[in-house]
């Protein structure tokens, strides 16, 4: 279903399923499957002579002789070995004081130390490997999202041991298959990771804006917080010309990446090198443009971590490696309780689930010295290099529009059926005749923090307002109107005057999401003076709506491991609100998402994210080693991944 916007309302008007199919899509009979060598014997016909040898694509036209999207042939899409392939370290950084850099940028990039005690810029034991696809190759191609149109595509494709090594994975000592010497070994439970973070930002703290000096941990709040919370609230900058869209020297954005865990979390090997990859990739190679952190819920209230220092100590002891302490920050809910008491229920069994936004807010007060604060659920995975993906979105996220926001954001885009990111834009701006949401949506007792359009209504804008701002919010998934969904909790609202007829966003799921300092000063607000309470996958989404920051819905790249379905079907499956879609969780195809490397577990496992993750890692669902050629993967998100 198409999701529109009448002119002058946020409520969306509807077309009829088939009608996004035939005002956009490339048409396609071929029957679109993920084809992992081993997991079926023939294709969606049945023939095992319509199965391609690697590297083979097939080039399709329609009825009227037009050139249609390039689909590549099943056994394309991963490839089951690398060995043919050159391997190269892999070096997505900028080309850091450079003329052209400096010209830019403020400050100067010093290269910081690594876990080995030596700079881990150049320094091939601190860097990951991949392997460079021959010139001929596609990048794969998903079904939703895309990597040539947001500048994550990059020619490589990533295995394993060559992914992993820099990071303590034992299982490729003694690997040839990437060629590379083994890198030094490492002491990893001597490694102090919140040292080496803090050292980093100090050599380059030239490059980011000052500010107030950080707290280390979360702390209790005093009448003073409560009393002067409006002071918290980041308000639109009066100067006409905002520096992002100056020609003078700027300093970097800081970028907080918080992981959530809790209590009695194991961390399993894989876990290690997921945490340990991400802080070298995006805060040491960087020069200090992100941290990371782990935010850990303490969930027996018996552990009085706030009241005594030996108490939180100990916690940390008992759940948290030690490589990891001082990147940790924990919290409870009688902490939630005190700073947010009207909002909602801190129900210990569900406060993680239904507050998980809290613990964020709290970390931009007790850091303000970041810009961006991106929320990383510890079952997401990512095969590719960190810095390049969390750059690639952040990036394509600034460059777009405001006008049609909210309207794009609502739908999966796919380049099987809408051809390229930019025929979609068009086409959404010729159904909704340039109208939609313009600034913000106002619900009683929210005052707006976001600027003013710069026009007075969508159509005398040319697609201008916006480009160059940073997103305030940002969301892997589509986010829609909840009133038009089947979704359980889209009437789960408390303490909004408005009562149901709140404006209202949700996005179906939030392992990644990316959110302002403004954005999150808003909800800290809205729950210390309303009590406002939404679930998290609406929360944010609703937030940046009613105070009119700017969204964007990036179309990462979403395969689906499903042979019976074509691209058309899909997009009706996934487009579409009624209770015929992927959105209702008690429709017809409430299932269909669990064949997605991205979307939430629904309890019928194992889900394709799982049993892709597993290949990839040489490991059968039992956890036993195979002997089987390795997979060598596209820079892929993985959601959910349970186990290894």
């Amino acid at each position: 279903m198409f999701q529109l916007q009448r002119e002058g309302s946020f409520f969306p008007r509807h077309l009829p399923s088939k009608a996004l199919s035939r005002h956009l899509r490339a048409p396609s009979e071929k029957i679109y499957d993920v084809y992992i060598q081993g997991s079926q014997d023939q294709d969606a016909s049945g023939s095992e002579d319509s199965r391609s040898q690697p590297g083979g694509v097939e080039s399709q036209t329609n009825n009227t002789g037009e050139d249609r999207v390039e689909l590549p042939r099943p056994s394309v899409h991963f490839m089951t070995s690398a060995i043919d392939f050159p391997f190269e370290i892999y070096d997505p950084y900028p080309d850091y004081n450079s003329k052209a850099w400096t010209e830019e940028w403020k400050g100067a990039h010093f290269a910081c130390e690594g876990p080995r005690g030596v700079a881990v810029n150049g320094n091939a034991d601190d860097m990951l490997g991949a392997y460079r696809l021959p010139n001929d190759a596609l990048e794969p191609q998903p079904i939703f999202g895309s990597y040539k149109d947001t500048g994550l595509g990059s020619g490589y494709c990533f295995e394993r041991h060559a992914r992993n090594s820099a990071y303590g994975d034992e299982d490729a000592a003694g690997d040839r298959l990437n060629n590379r010497p083994q890198p030094q070994k490492v002491e990893w439970e001597k490694v102090n990771w919140g040292r080496l973070q803090r050292e980093c930002y100090n050599r380059n703290r030239g490059r980011f804006q000052e500010s107030k000096a950080p707290l280390s941990m979360f702390r209790f709040p005093t009448h003073e917080d409560t009393s002067r919370v409006n002071e918290t609230l980041i308000l639109p900058d009066p100067a006409p010309n905002s520096e992002h869209l100056s020609n003078t020297k700027r300093y970097k954005v800081r970028n907080a990446v918080l992981l959530r865990a809790y209590e009695n979390k194991e961390y399993t090997p894989d876990n290690m090198l997921h945490i340990r990859s991400m802080i070298t990739e995006l805060s040491l190679h960087s020069g200090a443009e992100y941290e990371v952190f782990l935010l850990v819920q303490i969930v027996d209230l018996d552990r009085h971590i706030f009241s005594d220092p030996a108490v939180y100590q100990k916690a940390l002891d008992d759940f948290v490696p030690h490589e990891f302490h001082n990147i940790s920050i924990l919290f409870n809910v009688p902490l939630l309780e005190a700073w947010y008491p009207k909002a909602g229920k801190h129900n210990p069994k569900d406060s993680q689930q239904a507050h998980m936004t809290q613990p964020v807010q709290l970390f931009s007060l007790l850091r303000p010295d970041f810009d961006m604060y991106w929320q990383f659920e510890l079952d997401v995975r990512y095969t590719g290099h960190h810095y390049h993906h969390l750059e690639a979105i952040r990036q394509w996220s600034q460059k777009q529009p405001r006008k049609l926001q909210w309207e794009r954001a609502g739908y999966f885009y796919s380049p099987f059926i809408h051809r390229t990111w930019k025929s979609f834009s068009a086409k959404v701006g010729e159904l909704t005749k340039g109208s939609g949401v313009w600034g913000a949506v106002t619900t009683t007792g929210i005052a707006p923090v976001g600027p003013k359009p710069m026009t007075e209504s969508a159509e005398e804008d040319d697609f201008e307002w916006g480009v160059g701002e940073p997103a305030d919010m940002i969301n892997l998934m589509p986010i829609v109107d909840p009133v038009t969904t089947y979704m359980m909790f889209r009437d789960v609202l408390e303490n909004y005057p408005d009562g149901k007829k709140t404006p209202r966003r949700t996005a179906p799921i939030t392992p990644v999401i990316a959110m302002s300092k403004r954005l999150i000063r808003a909800m800290h607000h809205s729950q210390v003076t309303l009590g406002t309470h939404m679930m998290p996958e609406m929360f944010p989404e609703s937030s940046a709506l009613q105070h009119g920051l700017k969204v964007v819905a990036f179309p990462e790249p979403v395969y689906l491991d499903i042979s019976d379905k074509g691209p058309e079907e899909l997009e009706s499956i996934f487009n579409n609100l009624t209770e015929a879609s992927v959105w209702n969780g008690f429709g017809p195809h409430r299932h269909v998402g669990k064949h997605a490397n991205y979307w939430w577990s629904s309890g019928m496992h194992p889900e394709f994210s799982n049993v892709l993750y597993r290949r990839w890692l040489g490991i059968d669902m039992e956890g036993n080693k195979t002997d089987e050629q390795r997979l060598c993967l596209p820079a892929i998100t993985l959601h959910p991944i349970k186990g290894p």
